[in-house]
C-alpha cells in the first residue's frame, strides 16, 4: 500500500515538474521572442543621424540615466557609432557629447547640410553661469541643467550665436552669461574694407581698365562679401577674413568671380568720402571711367584720394538753435533752424558723400599735418542753447547719430554742464567759460581786463579738456583776443566771415558760414559746393 502510494506521489511530482518546466520554458521562448522584437524595435530607432521627438536629454551615472535636460521636436543631432546588440541599450550617445537620448523618443533622419557663414569666431567665449538654454528662430530647444562654455561666432543686438551639435544656437544677452576672454583663432581678421562703387557697370566694363581692375583684385586676394555681412561687420557684430571686398554698383550682377550688388537696395547710408570703410562708418570710394590704376591700388590699400591740398577749400557751416514749429516749439531769433531743415541738410551731405570732420581733423588738415577727403565740411554749433543739449530740447545729437555724421560744439561751459552734451559724433570745445554777453560799449570779451579774459579761457579749458579750438562771441575779436586765444593755447579760433576755409587762412581767423532760418536748400548746397 505504501508503495502505491510512493508511485502515485512521485507521478503527481514528476508531473508538476513537467508543468513547470514547460511553463518555464514557454516563458523563456516568449521572452526571447519578446525580447528579439524590442532588440530589432530598439535597432530601428538607431541611426548615424537621428531627429528628436519632444524629449529629455539623460547623463550616466553609476550605469543608471538621469534626465539632465531637454531638447525639443524636429532637432537632428548625429550619434556616436556604436552596435546595438542587446536591450539593455536603450539610451544612443550623442556624438561629442555626455548626453544620452531614449531610443523612443528619436526617429532615423538623413543628415540635413547647415551652410555655415564664413566668419572667423571671435576671441571671446560665453560661460553659463546656470542651465544652459539654446534657441532657434526665436524658439527655446535645448535646456542642459548645468554650466557650459561655448566659442562666440558672430552676434547681433540681441544674441549671441554659438555651434553645437553641428549646427547654429543662439544664446541671448539677457541670459546668466559670463563673457571671457580667449584665443580662439590667430587668423587675420579684416580691420577696414574697400567698398568700391561702380556708377554703371556695363559702361565700366566697356572701359580699357575694367579687365586689369579685376586681374588686381584677384592677384590680390580680394574676395566679395554680400550687403548682408557688410552690415553685419560695420556693427562689429561678425569678423571677416582679411582682403574683404563690398563691390556696389546700380545693379547687381557677377563678373567673373566678384559678385557685385544693387547700392539702392541696401539700408545702409554710405558715405561717398572717397576713404575706407571701417567700423561704424559705411565709407566709399567712387571708381570712375577716369580712375587710374594707381588710384585704384591706393582704394585697395584703404588711403584716401585726395585733391592737392593748396587747391582745397572747406565749408565750415555755423549753426546755433534748433526747435521743432510742427510740435509747436518756437524760436524767434533768426539763427534758430528747424530740425526738419537741419534734417533735409544731414540727409544732403549723407547721399550725396560728404565727409564730416572732427576738429582734430580739421586742425591737423589746416596745420598741414593730413589730407582729407575732396568732399569734406565742418559742421559747427555754437553756444549749447534750444535744441542741442539732452537737457533743452535734444535736437542736435539724435540727428547726428541718426546719420552718423560729425560736428563740433563750442559751449558757454559755465552756463550749461557740459555731460549734457556727450556723444562720439560730437567734439566740445571752447566758447568761453562766462563772456558771452553784448554790452552797450561791446563784446564782454573785448572789453574785459586781460586777467579776466585769461582766466575765463583756461576756466573753459579746465572744462573741456581741449585746446584744439575757440570760437570768438558774436563773431566779435580783435588783436587783443588774438593774442589772448595763442597765449593760454588754443590751435584754432573761429569768425564768421561767409566764405570757405583754406590752409592760407590766419588760423586764429577762420571763416565760417553762419546758418539763418529762412536758408533754402539750394544756398545751403551753394555753400557746401
Amino acid at each position: 500500500m505504501k508503495k502505491r502510494v510512493v508511485i502515485i506521489v512521485g507521478s503527481i511530482l514528476l508531473t508538476l515538474i513537467f508543468v513547470v518546466l514547460g511553463y518555464m520554458g514557454m516563458k523563456y521562448f516568449q521572452k526571447k521572442e519578446a525580447d528579439k522584437k524590442l532588440l530589432k524595435e530598439i535597432q530601428s530607432h538607431y541611426s548615424e543621424y537621428v531627429t528628436v521627438q519632444t524629449g529629455n536629454l539623460y547623463c550616466k551615472k553609476d550605469n543608471q540615466y538621469e534626465s539632465c535636460g531637454s531638447i525639443q521636436n524636429n532637432i537632428q543631432v548625429a550619434l556616436t557609432t556604436e552596435e546595438i546588440k542587446n536591450v539593455n541599450n536603450q539610451y544612443f550617445n550623442i556624438a561629442g557629447t555626455d548626453y544620452y537620448l531614449f531610443y523612443t523618443d528619436i526617429t532615423p533622419a538623413d543628415k540635413v547640410e547647415v551652410s555655415y557663414p564664413s566668419y572667423i569666431a571671435f576671441n571671446q567665449n560665453i560661460h553659463t553661469r546656470e542651465d544652459t538654454n539654446l534657441y532657434q528662430n526665436g524658439n527655446f530647444v535645448i535646456q542642459i541643467n548645468q554650466e557650459m562654455d561655448f566659442v562666440i561666432f558672430y552676434q547681433d543686438a540681441e544674441n549671441y550665436y554659438i555651434t553645437y551639435l553641428e549646427q547654429i544656437f543662439a544664446i541671448p544677452k539677457t541670459e546668466d552669461i559670463e563673457v571671457i576672454e580667449s584665443q580662439n583663432t590667430e587668423e587675420v581678421v579684416a580691420e577696414q574694407i574697400p567698398v568700391l562703387y561702380f556708377d554703371n557697370m556695363e559702361t565700366w566694363k566697356e572701359t580699357d581698365n575694367w579687365k586689369e581692375q579685376i586681374g588686381f583684385l584677384r592677384e590680390q586676394g580680394f574676395h566679395t562679401i554680400t550687403l548682408v555681412d557688410f552690415e553685419a561687420w560695420l556693427h562689429g557684430n561678425i569678423r571677416l577674413k582679411d582682403k574683404a571686398i563690398l563691390l556696389l554698383s546700380q545693379s547687381e550682377g557677377t563678373v567673373e568671380e566678384f559678385q557685385f550688388y544693387n547700392k539702392t537696395s541696401s539700408s545702409i547710408s554710405f558715405s561717398t568720402t572717397n576713404s575706407v570703410a571701417k567700423i561704424n562708418s559705411a565709407n566709399l570710394y567712387q571708381v570712375k571711367a577716369t580712375t587710374t590704376k594707381e588710384q585704384f591700388k591706393t582704394m585697395l590699400a584703404g588711403e584716401p584720394i585726395i585733391i592737392p591740398a593748396k587747391e582745397q577749400k572747406v565749408a565750415v557751416l555755423n549753426y546755433h538753435f534748433f526747435y521743432n514749429p510742427d510740435g509747436g516749439e518756437a524760436c524767434n531769433e533768426n539763427i534758430c533752424l528747424a530740425t526738419s531743415k537741419f534734417e533735409e541738410q544731414l540727409q544732403y551731405l549723407k547721399n550725396n558723400g560728404y565727409y564730416t570732420l572732427t576738429m582734430t581733423e580739421f586742425r591737423d588738415w589746416m596745420y598741414g599735418r593730413i589730407n582729407i577727403p575732396e568732399k569734406s565740411v565742418l559742421l559747427t554749433i555754437d553756444d549749447g542753447a534750444q535744441g542741442t543739449g539732452k537737457h533743452n530740447g535734444n535736437k542736435l545729437i539724435p540727428l547726428l547719430e541718426k546719420y552718423n555724421l560729425h560736428a563740433t560744439l563750442f559751449l558757454i561751459t559755465g552756463w550749461w554742464n557740459i555731460e549734457n552734451y556727450r556723444s562720439p559724433n560730437l567734439d566740445i570745445e571752447s566758447h568761453t567759460n562766462d563772456m558771452h554777453t553784448m554790452y552797450q560799449n561791446g563784446a564782454q570779451l573785448l572789453i574785459s581786463t586781460n586777467e579776466q579774459v585769461i582766466n575765463d579761457l583756461n576756466q573753459s579749458i579746465a572744462i573741456t579738456g581741449s585746446k584744439k579750438a575757440f570760437c570768438f562771441p558774436f563773431y566779435a575779436y580783435n588783436s587783443t583776443a588774438i593774442r589772448q586765444v595763442q597765449e593760454v593755447g588754443f590751435e584754432l579760433a573761429f569768425i564768421g566771415g561767409n566764405y570757405k576755409a583754406s590752409r592760407s587762412n590766419n588760423k586764429y581767423m577762420v571763416p565760417r558760414y553762419p546758418i539763418y532760418k529762412n536758408i533754402t536748400m539750394q544756398q545751403f548746397i551753394n555753400m557746401i559746393s
